[in-house]
């Protein structure tokens, strides 16, 4: 017995306290009781709301072909990221809070805050990539089917992954930061090593301020582009009603193969660089003019008509369609929560308050949990379609 307690106070002399005896820490010290059985209620409906949704969401969205596209890969891939947050990492949450110590060992204190990290850098990735996708389409149709290819697709997903946790292996391997018990928030998180660094600004601005900076500037881009493709359509209808005096169609048409202008008593017909002139004699001169004014006319109306299709044409692909619009305002949505849920948080920590307040402390924790479980009910508010991917997975249960 003595040999085993001296073996247990050597290695609490060579070890942090908190990462043998996690469980006799008391954590949230000054919270009122009600505080914390309000929060660990929270985390239990977060679970209920968030673990079928999500799993809906990823089952759904599999087997409806008429959203099967790049854009729902990428939403699979952000309901499975919040699947894991709420399979993993409110249930821990949760008992910590009623319990208020970790109870859950060394290995799941390091594992808690990897997955939450992690997972919280791969479901902003993911929005980022949804993001560009829009930004593609819209601004480069044409190469939106190659980059988009199923392949690339796939290798968008892996780079994701491993960008998120990859960013984690120094910390794990406690070479920069390390995984442990906060006792001030209350949390398994990442804390100083014994050189007193720690990532976590570098994380800020890695997986947080540069993809918030690339979605702006894409959504802005749009914003832009789309704009200016309406004041185009604007002038194309105008030009559509009034098509015999309308300027700009004029110099569309001047441009195509061929132009047919009148020139002196005759007529000039011009063909790339070959140039045909014919000059009647003045007896035939004006019976000439008359007979070919009207085929003049006939031919041009005809390539204005043509320019004017090849216009709208171009147009339609310019402009996002309704379904379209409608998709770009729910990734709007889907962004602007996720950084309402995540901002507060994580400007607390990177400003490395020492003694948070126990209500903005629980609070920002609780956004935090909402965030893996909003996004299904975005889904079914703002889209028409994601709706209907969900009414056809209910139908095929009923059917079998």
């Amino acid at each position: 017995m003595a040999v085993g307690i001296g073996n247990v106070l050597f290695r609490n002399e060579s070890a942090n306290v908190t990462e043998l005896y996690l469980d006799e820490i008391h954590l949230f010290k000054d919270y009122p009781e009600g505080l914390l059985r309000f929060a660990t209620a929270c985390c239990f409906i977060f679970m209920i709301i968030g673990v079928p949704g999500n799993l809906i969401t990823i089952i759904a969205l599999s087997r409806y072909e008429k959203v099967r596209n790049a854009t729902a890969i990428f939403i699979i891939n952000l309901s499975f990221s919040d699947l894991l947050f709420c399979c993993f990492n409110l249930p821990l949450m949760a008992s910590t809070l009623l319990h208020r110590s970790w109870v859950h060992g060394e290995l799941l204190c390091r594992l808690f805050p990897l997955m939450r990290y992690g997972l919280v850098a791969a479901s902003l990735f993911t929005v980022t990539a949804i993001t560009i996708n829009r930004y593609v389409i819209i601004a480069h149709p044409r190469l939106y089917p190659k980059a988009y290819k199923t392949r690339n697709i796939c290798l968008m997903l892996l780079t994701i992954w491993l960008t998120s946790f990859g960013c984690l292996v120094a910390t794990w391997l406690n070479k920069w930061g390390r995984f442990g018990l906060d006792e001030n928030i209350g949390s398994c998180s990442i804390i100083q090593d014994k050189s007193g660094r720690t990532p976590k600004k570098i994380l800020f601005i890695v997986a947080f301020t540069i993809p918030c900076i690339v979605i702006i500037f894409c959504y802005t881009r749009i914003f832009f582009i789309v704009r200016k493709t309406s004041k185009k359509s604007k002038t194309v209808n105008t030009c559509k009603q009034e098509q015999p005096s309308c300027d700009e169609l004029s110099s569309v048409v001047s441009s195509d193969s061929m132009s047919i202008k009148f020139s002196g008593p005759g007529i000039s017909i011009s063909e790339n660089t070959e140039t045909f002139t014919s000059d009647p004699p003045k007896s035939t001169q004006r019976t000439f003019q008359i007979e070919t004014r009207d085929e003049i006319k006939r031919i041009d109306n005809r390539l204005r008509r043509t320019a004017l299709r090849k216009s709208m044409a171009m147009l339609k692909l310019s402009l996002p369609t309704r379904k379209d619009r409608r998709l770009g305002t729910m990734i709007i949505a889907i962004m602007i929560s996720f950084c309402m849920c995540h901002l507060p948080i994580t400007i607390t920590k990177l400003l490395q308050e020492i003694n948070p307040k126990p209500a903005s402390n629980i609070a920002s924790y609780l956004l935090i949990y909402l965030a893996s479980c909003i996004n299904p009910v975005i889904y079914v508010v703002m889209s028409n379609e994601y709706r209907k991917a969900y009414k056809n997975l209910f139908k095929c249960k009923r059917k079998s």
